[in-house]
C-alpha cells in the first residue's frame, strides 16, 4: 500500500473524523461515483465509520447539472438508493472556491487535475490510484475513453482498499 494511504490513516486514527473530496473533470461521472459508492461502502461496513467520514465531490473543467445516467445506474446496480443518487448535485470549483478549505484528503481522477488544484491544498491531493497503489496511472474519463465499466471497476477497486484498511483500524 502507498505510504499516503498509511499517513492517511494515521490521521484519521488521531482526528477520527475526516472529509475526503473526489475531483474529476465535470462532477457527473467518476467524482460522483466515487463520492455516492464510498459513502455507501462505508455505512454498510461500519455504520459509525460512515458517520465519521464525510465524503464530498466536484469537477474541476466542466460545470454540469445532473449525474450521468451510467452513473446512477451503476449505483443502483451497487445498491445505493435512488433517493440517495437523487439528492446528488454536481459541483463546479469556480463555482466554489472554498471547496477544499475544510477537506482533509482531495483524490482526484487523472494527474491533470492536480493542476487545477490551489497551491494551498496540494499536499492534501493525490490521484486516486497513487494514494492506494502507489500507481502512477489515472482512472480514464469514460466519456473521451469507453467503456464506463472499466474506470467503474477501477474506481469501486480502489475504494474497497481504503473501506478495508478503515476498517481493520476500527477493530
Amino acid at each position: 500500500m502507498k505510504d499516503q494511504l498509511e499517513k492517511f490513516v494515521r490521521k484519521f486514527v488521531s482526528q477520527n473524523s475526516i472529509t475526503i473530496n473526489f475531483i474529476c473533470s465535470g462532477n457527473i461521472i467518476r467524482s460522483p461515483y466515487a463520492e455516492i459508492l464510498f459513502e455507501h461502502l462505508l455505512l454498510n461496513a461500519d455504520i459509525d465509520l460512515g458517520k465519521k467520514v464525510q465524503v464530498e465531490s466536484g469537477g474541476v473543467r466542466y460545470r454540469n447539472s445532473i449525474i450521468s445516467e451510467e452513473s446512477a445506474a451503476m449505483l443502483l446496480e451497487e445498491g445505493v438508493p435512488q433517493k440517495r443518487i437523487d439528492q446528488f448535485i454536481p459541483r463546479y470549483f469556480p463555482d466554489y472556491p472554498k471547496m477544499f478549505d475544510s477537506v482533509d484528503l482531495i483524490l482526484v481522477m487523472e494527474r491533470s487535475h492536480l493542476r487545477s488544484i490551489p497551491t494551498e491544498h496540494k499536499d492534501k491531493a493525490f490521484t486516486l490510484l497513487d494514494f492506494v497503489y502507489g500507481r502512477n496511472e489515472d482512472v480514464p474519463d469514460p466519456y473521451f475513453d469507453p467503456p464506463f465499466e472499466r474506470s467503474f471497476i477501477m474506481i469501486k477497486k480502489a475504494l474497497i482498499v481504503i473501506v478495508e484498511r478503515l476498517v481493520s483500524i476500527q477493530k
